[in-house]
């Protein structure tokens, strides 16, 4: 941050507020020294629960400071998550915005805890942050010495799971994985203008805040994805790197704003969280034939990405090994590893691996196994160019008349239909047949599509024991845990509707 002085850091394109730099160093350090003024000692636990704008990644900034780990939330939670992360990380002090506080109140009261919560805005029963950077004087600021590690692989960061399995895990991150993870520059981007709407309670929102500080970068700073409002954002600061959601990504080309704004400035699309189908990312390229689309494969256990695409890489692939990752298919019936094109489960080892889960030696020991190799629970293959493709999460096929379905290809065909935004299938329980699978979708708000012609347009594009016997099911929006459709919500909601089944 001293190296890249008065280049602007943050904007926010709300209120064309800019943070330099310089600004955002005195920021973390003003913000460090209170924290050390609260007792905060290394290997405690800072939080951190809000969206995303100019101060969020300062406390996070402030607990690397003084050796302090920092512990990022989702600002959506319910009160149940909140003593749950509570209990699981008993923070010190908690920073919060005004859409949560109460929330995080609440669960203090309930838990009989009593830490220090620091509110973005104001609320009477919360420490403004704008008071804590008053608190100092320059001299002190100027004084301010930052505390070594003792140990460059101790945790600095717990990062919260999805939790697409009961309550979210803690996953423990070292100061030697995020500087490796943070540092490795695959693109030259110094000085670039980057965007993105993911924030600093997935992996991907801290990963691009760090990368962001080491390149120099000035990052545009907008509180939620909107695909007009991010046409405009583009045009209007020349944006060069766009991050998003396979998810935002989908909702980006169906909206079809792209066609209505000059976007030239925009040089490349990175993307995470799902799989991009090859049908709609060959449709971007075609769309944007000027912009690199680029998707990558990773996870939180392994502090971000283990792969990423080249410009010369196959439309619906992850793209290639990153240089200090290692990677291997697997059959997990009895781990022998299998050649190029055959599926199985994807098991990783990489410097960036997670410390353990936070307090649960038990997951940590089913995950990593005695040799060091993580066991994703993602089935894909490896093919002959050693490009990785994922085919879809383990537990998730649907078992139908001895057949073992892929969700995923359902829901690649689905996608690909004018009208569908995003879809996701599950399979509920039928009687003689194991499961029947149930297709979940959102569609253009515009756009008239009936039930019966999509599981048609399935039928006609897919072999016939994937079509879907049961039903096409339309929601609003889709409920997500994480970056990922909370596909146990959604087989609540097959069994719920009492679907009859057709034979």
């Amino acid at each position: 941050m001293k190296n890249n002085g008065n280049q602007i850091a943050h904007l926010d394109a709300c209120t064309e507020k800019v943070v330099t730099y310089t600004e955002l160093q005195d920021k973390v350090v003003r913000c460090a020294l209170w924290l050390r003024k609260q007792g905060i000692k290394p290997g405690d636990v800072v939080s951190v629960c809000t969206h995303s704008h100019l101060n969020s990644i300062v406390p996070c900034l402030a607990a690397i400071y003084i050796n302090a780990i920092f512990n990022p939330w989702d600002d959506s939670m319910d009160l149940q998550t909140a003593l749950h992360f509570m209990q699981l990380t008993t923070p010190k002090v908690i920073f919060c915005n005004e859409k949560v506080v109460n929330v995080i109140l609440k669960a203090t009261k309930e838990n009989c805890f009593n830490p220090n919560i620091v509110v973005f805005g104001d609320h009477p029963d919360a420490i403004a942050f704008s008071d804590i950077l008053s608190m100092y004087s320059d001299a002190e600021a100027a004084n301010f010495q930052f505390f070594e590690p003792d140990n460059i692989k101790q945790t600095v960061c717990i990062i919260h799971t999805s939790g697409s399995t009961g309550m979210p895990k803690g996953v423990e991150l070292s100061n030697y994985a995020l500087l490796i993870t943070s540092e490795n520059r695959i693109m030259n981007v110094t000085n670039t203008v980057w965007l993105w709407f993911i924030s600093l309670h997935f992996i991907g929102g801290i990963v691009m805040n760090l990368k962001s500080i080491v390149q120099g970068v000035k990052v545009i700073i907008y509180p939620e994805f909107e695909e007009e409002m991010t046409c405009k954002l583009i045009k209007k600061y020349e944006v060069e790197i766009l991050y998003i959601t396979v998810s935002m990504l989908n909702r980006f080309l169906k909206a079809d704003y792209i066609r209505n704004y000059p976007l030239s400035s925009l040089e490349v699309i990175i993307n995470s969280g799902a799989i991009l189908q090859p049908q709609v990312h060959e449709k971007l390229r075609r769309t944007l034939p000027n912009v690199l689309i680029l998707q990558s494969y990773g996870m939180t256990e392994i502090c971000g990405s283990g792969t990423l695409q080249l410009p010369n890489h196959k439309a619906g692939s992850c793209g290639t090994v990153i240089g200090y990752v290692e990677m291997k298919i697997v059959d997990p019936e009895d781990g022998k590893v299998l050649s190029p094109n055959n599926q199985g489960e994807l098991w990783i080892k990489t410097p960036t691996m997670m410390t353990c889960y936070y307090k649960n030696p038990k997951a940590t020991k089913t995950i990593i196994d005695e040799k060091g190799w993580l066991h994703s629970s993602d089935i894909g293959y490896f093919d002959e160019d050693g490009e990785l493709f994922i085919v879809d999460r383990m537990g998730e096929f649907i078992k139908y008349k001895g057949y073992q379905i892929s969700p995923g290809e359902i829901e690649g065909i689905l996608v690909t239909h004018p009208a569908v935004i995003e879809a996701a299938v599950v399979g509920v329980p039928h009687p003689v047949d194991g499961e029947h699978p149930v297709g979940f979708v959102t569609k253009i708000p515009d756009k008239k599509v009936t039930a019966q012609e999509l599981i048609e347009f399935v039928l006609n594009n897919i072999k016939d024991q994937y079509k879907l016997l049961a039903e096409v099911i339309f929601l609003d929006a889709f409920p997500y845990i994480g970056l990922k459709i909370a596909k146990t919500e959604l087989k609540k909601k097959a069994r719920n509707l009492a679907i009859e089944y057709k034979n």
